[in-house]
Order: C-alpha cells, then structure tokens, then sequence
C-alpha cells in the first residue's frame, strides 16, 4: 500500500473532519443544478489567512483522540488559479508535516485533473480526490452543462490510481434525461473504475439555478422520495456487491433545507440513508420469499432473526418493512427477533447454538442467511 493510502486510513480513531468550502470557485461554468453557496452554507469559507487558525480552532487539545483531515469542499480545487492552490494548501501541507492533521483532501472536476494538476496535489501532501462526475452518460452531461465528458472521467480517474491517490466519485442520479437505463450504465462504467468510495446526492432542485426555471415551466420533474429510493439503492447495492464503499446516501441535512428554505423540489429527506437501507433489506427479504414461492414449499410461518446493531435496518424506519412484508404475505405469521433475546434463544435453540451476525430468515422448517 502507497504512502497516500496509509495516510488516508483512520484506524481505530473518530474521524475529525476540517472542512474548508469555496462554493463555484474554479468552476469554469454553471452547471444546470449548481447553487453551491445554499448547499455549502454553514461551513468555514477557505482563505489562505484563516487555514492554520481553523485548524488550530478544530483541534484544540483533541489532537490525538480523532483522525484529522483537512478537506476543501464545494467548488473544483485543482481548478483554481496554481497560486490560490498553493496559498490554500501550504498551511494544510505545513500541518500535516508537522503532524498536527493526518491527511488532506478535495474535491474538484474530472477535466481539471491533468498530470500539472495531480502533480501539484502530489506535492501537497493530498492524499484524497473525491471527482463530481455526476452521470457516466454524456448525453446528461451536457444537458447538466457539466463541460466535461464520461471520456474524461475515466482518464481522469486511471491518472489519480496511477498516482496512487485515494479516489471518490460523487453520482446525481435524477439529472434530466436519466432513466433505468443510463442509471443501470453509469454503474456499470463507474464500478469498471474501481474508486475507492462513492458517495450518492439524489438531486434536489435547488432555488436560483436553471433546473429550478425547468421545473417552474414544466421541463423538468424531479424525483420523488420513493424513486430516489429506489434508484439509490440499487447503486449502492451494485457497488457494495463489487467491494465499492458508499459512504453516503442523500445530501446532508442543513437547518435551511430542513425549513425548505432555497429548496424548489425533489426527494430532500434528512434520513434518505437509512431509508435506502432499508429498501436494501427489503428486497433482500423478497427475494428469498419469491424463491421460496417459486420452488413450491409452503409458507405457513416466517420468522426473521437480526443482530441488534441491525434492527433499525431491518426492521426499517417506523417499521416499514414488517408493516409492508406483513401486508404482502397476510396468509403467514410473522416473528421478528433480535438475536440472543429471550424468545429468541427459546425459540431457536433447537435449530442452532450459536448465531452469526447474519440475518436468518425462517421460513417453516427452512433457513435462509440473508445477504
């Protein structure tokens, strides 16, 4: 493993996040969703003068109890003018040397990612790139404005790994013109990447963009909760299948979205995480309850059995998924179960010692792991 990607590992430590926005700087155009300065709101603007005293701010006497990383968020760092590059991250480099941070990250654009660019990162010390790719389908690409191609993603990408950088990708699904097809496309080319984390943004139609004038003229329909959902869970399933990290569903939640301020439309829901997780439990369950079906065996009684730190999940938020399993499948009895409880072990004890941290699915006399 390079040098970048130990740096990149927090080991047993809480991450400590040290964030640094520069909305739609170095952005050489406005992309049709783009209003950086509402979704950015509430985090420390990036000057070369206030980097090292944000840093000192957030570590204060924490030094060695979290794992410290400096990151620029919000516009496309290596993007910038090599100079504002340089004066932003000189502090950061200088921390990190000194072993006040543990590494330093940013964000930026596939078509700003040549070798001067990723060789000036280099020598900074950043050890992470996430890239806004937002669709592997140029014909979205350029109804977005995105000014870059599916093409570019890919060198770009093949360039960080040669390099030995640890790379995210950003994905928009619900741009215009997405459906299952180009859905189903883009996580097909993005797992052929094989970046190291993905993150998933559903997009909402924010106020002050041109999808937001789409939407008021009737050109564009955003997603609902429920297929933004759907469409989630099915790329962070494919990708969690391939051994890609998803390390977030669904844009984080700010007092001003939460009061609907600035927001036009589309699936806004601070718990979209945990709703497509689950949605990814569910179908889980449905599959082995078609296949059950689909062989013929009866299906008198069903009892699922999880580990606690998996309850909210499968059982789902509010019960979701018990009410929706017990409504599809009235004509059975339905038992849920937290494993090493009381009726579990009652119950159980006969069929197996000892339980994994699988999920168990019994269906009568049949046992499923539900993976």
């Amino acid at each position: 493993m390079n040098q970048h990607k130990n740096n990149s590992i927090a080991k047993d430590k809480p991450h400590g996040l040290i964030p640094f926005y520069i909305p739609h700087a170095g952005c050489p155009q406005q992309c049709v969703f783009c209003n950086q300065h509402r979704i950015a709101a509430g985090g420390a603007r990036a000057s070369q003068v206030d980097v090292k005293a944000t840093i000192d701010e957030y570590i204060g006497n924490e030094r060695h109890e979290k794992y410290w990383e400096v990151a620029f968020y919000g516009g496309s760092f290596s993007a910038l003018p090599e100079d504002l590059q340089r004066s932003l991250l000189e502090p950061a480099y200088e921390a990190l040397q000194n072993g006040e941070i543990d590494a330093i990250r940013c964000s930026t654009r596939p078509d700003a990612l040549g070798e001067t660019e990723i060789a000036l990162l280099k020598a900074y010390g950043v050890a992470t790139v996430e890239i806004g790719v937002q669709s592997m389908d140029d014909t979205i690409l350029t109804r977005a404005k995105r000014g870059h191609s599916s093409a570019e993603v890919v060198g770009a990408v093949q360039r960080l790994q040669e390099h030995g950088f640890t790379v995210g990708i950003q994905l928009l699904p619900g741009l215009p013109g997405e459906n299952w097809h180009t859905l189903v496309n883009t996580a097909v080319a993005v797992a052929e990447l094989m970046p190291d984390f993905v993150r998933i943004y559903p997009v909402l139609v924010i106020e002050d963009t041109e999808l937001a004038d789409d939407v008021r003229a009737g050109r564009y329909t955003p997603l609902t909760v429920a297929e933004a959902v759907t469409y989630s869970a099915f790329l962070k399933e494919y990708f969690e299948e391939r051994h890609i990290t998803v390390i977030r569903t669904g844009l984080q939640s700010t007092p001003e979205l939460d009061a609907g301020i600035g927001l036009v439309g589309g699936p806004y829901e601070p718990a979209m995480g945990e709703l497509v997780t689950n949605y990814q439990w569910l179908q889980r369950f449905l599959k082995i309850l078609q296949a059950h079906s689909a062989a013929g065996l009866p299906m008198h009684s069903v009892t699922v059995l999880y580990p606690r730190q998996l309850t909210s999940k499968v059982r789902g938020e509010k019960q979701r998924n018990m009410k929706y399993l017990a409504e599809c499948y009235a004509d059975c009895t339905w038992q849920w179960y937290e494993q090493g409880s009381k009726k579990a072990k009652a119950m159980f004890e006969i069929k197996t010692n000892k339980f994994s941290d699988n999920v168990l699915l019994f269906i009568d006399n049949f046992r499923y792991n539900v993976i």
